[in-house]
């Protein structure tokens, strides 16, 4: 039913005045459209108001269509994501162990689910992502009979010490070697260290190795720069490393302009001939020296760097002085945009830093200062209309606001969404937006609870652009309707 009769559901489910003859062919053709059970289904799973009798139902049936490929990305409600693992397909479960937003109990029950490849799907998910599983799945995952989940079980958050030192001890090489690693060094006592070195199995002297060569200390002096062959490591201690004079005095005159970047970084580079750089050909350098923190304003000013059209990495001391208000306050009014552009960052801010960088005469500043939780309602809603990430500028804790609703006849259409993040936005400014020539003020109309139940109701017969879907994600959505809805599906109850 792709585009069938606006009336169609308002009809079939007794919104429209109609006979029993009419609602009965509506219902008969709402019966036989595949498509459209489809995106009901996709909706009411990833609606958080859908009650445990909604959500047991939609998932008897099989999410693997287009359509459901949501199951594995957006958030669901604890509620959901439980009745999502107790579907009786091995397949269905494992897409969800794919999303990244489920919670803890979830990942849980995933990390002991009856197939073993949900169980390993699950385990390599929280190996590479660092999920934090309860400590008893945890051991019970590093005391598994298969070897391949003990390997993951290393590097699992919440491993105890003692598991640990088992699985270091292994009767498998390959639990051994994955048991020596940068994460697991410093919990392993030296005896278990010169237990992997002496290892007869080569994976394991590998790990080793690999180890040690990484966490010992980055080079200091030239001669130990120049023998180092990782590049990584140069390039770390080019930036950081506590270097004496002569590889200070070598970084900073060598032809790499990007070692010569990492010199003027690094603060362990004496101040004066840190400064030799702020005449530097590359752009780069020049920029580097300037945010020093070991420079004066005069100096700053002096030097002739770009600041890039774009976000850049907040400098260390910058961030070093996040919980320092005064230095705050001084960092702020900084003529070097870039300083300026890092203390948006901090946390908690002070009021009137807050107020300074929210006139800032620098778009980023103001562009960086939006995405603080305490950025002002008045900057946010100026920078709505021109920001590429508007939508998240009206989730942000201060964007709601009495007073939103009269943006709803705005030519930008960025500014009719926020219309509705008013709390007091009328139910008929939100169907009057329903109807919006945007794709996304009518997707945000749809599902706003304000949207009067029988325009909701019209839009759950409307497939285009996932329309119908959105509809039924609404947390307005009555609870006798969403068992509706599946009932013309034919999902059992």
């Amino acid at each position: 039913m792709a585009h069938k009769d606006d009336e169609l559901t308002k009809v079939a489910f007794g919104i429209s005045e109609a006979t029993a003859s009419m609602r009965s062919d509506a219902l008969r053709l709402l019966e036989a459209d595949a498509l459209l059970h489809a995106e009901w289904m996709a909706g009411l799973a990833t609606n958080h108001a859908a009650p445990d009798s909604v959500l047991r139902r939609v998932f008897t049936l099989d999410p693997r269509s287009e359509a459901w490929s949501l199951l594995g990305r957006r958030e669901l409600s604890p509620t959901a994501a439980m009745a999502a693992v107790a579907h009786p397909d091995p397949e269905v479960r494992s897409i969800l162990v794919g999303n990244p937003r489920l919670p803890t109990e979830v990942y849980g029950a995933l990390a002991e689910d009856a197939d073993p490849a949900v169980r390993r799907h699950m385990v390599l998910v929280a190996h590479t992502y660092n999920v934090e599983l309860p400590t008893e799945v945890v051991v019970r995952l590093a005391t598994s009979p298969y070897g391949g989940l003990r390997s993951f079980a290393s590097e699992l958050v919440g491993l105890p010490a003692k598991n640990l030192l088992m699985l270091a001890a292994d009767r498998d090489p390959r639990v051994r070697a994955a048991a020596i690693n940068t994460r697991t060094w410093h919990r392993l006592p030296p005896s278990v260290r010169a237990a992997a070195e002496a290892d007869p199995d080569p994976r394991v002297r590998e790990a080793f190795e690999r180890v040690t060569r990484l966490v010992m200390p980055p080079p200091t002096t030239v001669s130990a720069f120049l023998t180092e062959t990782d590049e990584d490591r140069r390039l770390a201690a080019a930036r950081t490393a506590p270097v004496d004079a002569d590889l200070a005095a070598f970084l900073a005159t060598h032809e790499d302009p990007y070692l010569r970047e990492r010199a003027a970084r690094n603060p362990h580079v004496p101040t004066p001939l840190a400064l030799r750089l702020a005449t530097d050909p590359d752009p780069d350098v020049r920029l580097a020296v300037s945010t020093r923190a070991d420079l004066t304003e005069d100096q700053r000013a002096a030097i002739d760097y770009t600041a890039p059209q774009d976000r850049y990495p907040v400098p260390a001391w910058v961030e070093e002085h996040f919980d320092d208000p005064d230095a705050l306050r001084e960092i702020a009014a900084s003529s070097h945009v870039m300083l300026r552009r890092g203390v948006t960052r901090a946390p908690h801010l002070p009021p009137d830093v807050i107020e300074r960088l929210a006139t800032d005469e620098d778009y980023y500043v103001r562009a960086m200062l939006c995405e603080n939780d305490h950025a002002p309602h008045e900057l946010l809603v100026e920078m709505l209309a021109d920001s590429e990430r508007w939508v998240l500028l009206t989730s942000r804790r201060n964007f709601p606001r009495p007073g939103l609703a009269r943006l709803a006849d705005n030519p930008n259409h960025r500014l009719r969404y926020a219309a509705m993040r008013d709390p007091h936005a009328e139910p008929e400014l939100v169907e009057r937006l329903s109807h919006d020539p945007n794709d996304m003020v009518r997707h945000h109309a749809a599902s706003h609870p304000h949207l009067p139940l029988p325009r909701l109701v019209e839009l759950l017969g409307v497939t285009a652009q996932g329309m119908a879907r959105t509809a039924a994600r609404n947390h307005a959505l009555p609870y006798d309707l969403m068992h509706q809805l599946l009932d013309v599906a034919r999902v059992e109850r």
